[in-house]
């Protein structure tokens, strides 16, 4: 799917990502296509950070405690792929998911910890660690 059209069908994801990126009472950074509030723990990244989260994901935000980089980047960045497949259903089929499979099984979780480690692999090989 063209990234521009996945934007599209999760735009309402994208706008409920700004009000809680909002919530950390930070100004965004846009990097890597995506609006980034990674400016330090604040308002809703001390709630995440006291759920042992450091980032969540909504649409094409990504509101964290920690800077996003590296293999977090990698992470996030997944989630938005699902963002897109899925648009205005992820939430509550993440939801739905996380009832049945709590958050170490869940499996979009666990997709987006393989694209990270990808990212990684291919650090150590000395490639770009890019998910194509």
């Amino acid at each position: 799917m063209p990234t521009w059209l996945g934007f599209i069908w999760t735009f309402p994801n994208t706008v409920v990502g700004a009000v809680l990126g909002l919530l950390t009472f930070q100004r965004p950074r846009v990097a890597h296509g995506l609006l980034l509030f990674d400016r330090g723990p604040r308002g809703l990244t001390t709630a995440l950070r006291r759920a042992n989260r450091s980032a969540m994901t909504v649409g094409f935000v990504v509101v964290s405690s920690v800077p996003v980089e590296g293999a977090l980047l990698a992470h996030e960045r997944w989630h938005v792929r699902q963002y897109c497949a899925w648009g205005p259903l992820f939430i509550p089929v993440y939801l739905l998911l996380a009832i049945r499979y709590g958050y170490r099984r869940h499996p979009m979780e666990r997709s987006a910890e393989r694209a990270a480690a990808q990212y990684v692999t291919g650090l150590a090989a000395g490639t770009s660690g890019e998910i194509s």
